[in-house]
């Protein structure tokens, strides 16, 4: 029922994507995933994608540059080139019909969705943030990535390495995304964005705050916040939460399909 798709970005980066194609409707859920990830969000996005297909509502997901089966460097990707990622792969989305889209971010992810300019895309319909990393700065490890101790190694040689705890991959952070990340503040471009919006963020999330979400689905309009008990960082440690973040994601996209 998946179709892997393969098509262009900027600066000659083919990108990689998987196409759930359950009908054959306009309408269509676009899943990006998150700082040093693919376009399985550590299986969430699988999970995700299984009930949109039992809801006979069509995704697409996709790795970013740098990640998963795309093309390009990790330490040249940015917050910028990502969105022009993001563009192309609506662009793509909306040659092949699909003119009624959600999209959901996760992560940084959904930093990278708020970053878009929605006045060139009117198919956009809504937005659904994930654990979203609104602000680069706003974490709570204090090892954090984006650490001035850590941007000035980078300085240095060009790049910080890090190291994913779960998967032991490799990701060089280069020093141009540590020169973006201290300029943008992602959630103060998306408070202009008047698009219904779902945040989705878990309380025992131990990498990047609740109450950031919290905080920004109150300067936002056409706002919801679900707040998930028990739910980590990409919901990994528990199930019952994930299932708790998909259903009320799914409902909200339901909801946006069925009054549009």
């Amino acid at each position: 029922m998946e179709e892997k798709l393969y098509y262009e970005s900027t600066d000659n980066i083919k990108l990689c994507g998987l196409l759930s194609k359950v009908n054959d409707n306009k309408e269509l859920v676009l899943l990006c995933h998150g700082f040093n990830g693919d376009k399985t969000e550590r299986n969430s996005f699988n999970d995700l994608v299984e009930k949109l297909q039992e809801k006979k509502i069509n995704s697409f997901r996709f790795d970013f540059r740098g990640h998963g089966e795309s093309t390009g460097n990790d330490y040249e990707m940015t917050p910028t080139k990502e969105v022009k990622d993001l563009e192309k792969t609506i662009e793509m989305l909306n040659k092949k019909g699909f003119d009624e889209i959600v999209i959901l971010g996760a992560s940084f992810g959904a930093s990278i969705l708020s970053l878009l300019d929605y006045k060139k895309f009117p198919t956009i319909k809504g937005l659904i943030l994930w654990y979203g990393a609104l602000d680069y700065l706003a974490t709570i490890e204090p090892e954090g990535f984006f650490t001035e101790e850590h941007k000035k190694i980078a300085e240095k040689q060009g790049y910080y390495q890090i190291k994913s705890k779960r998967t032991g991959k490799i990701f060089k952070l280069g020093l141009p995304l540590y020169n973006e990340v201290y300029k943008i503040v992602p959630y103060k471009h998306l408070i202009n964005v008047e698009l219904p919006k779902l945040f989705v963020h878990g309380l025992d999330d131990t990498m990047i705050p609740y109450e950031l979400s919290v905080k920004v689905s109150k300067l936002c309009k056409n706002s919801k916040l679900e707040l998930i008990e028990k739910g980590t960082h990409a919901f990994a440690d528990d199930k019952e939460a994930l299932n708790k973040a998909i259903e009320v994601s799914v409902n909200f996209i339901k909801d946006l399909y069925e009054n549009n």
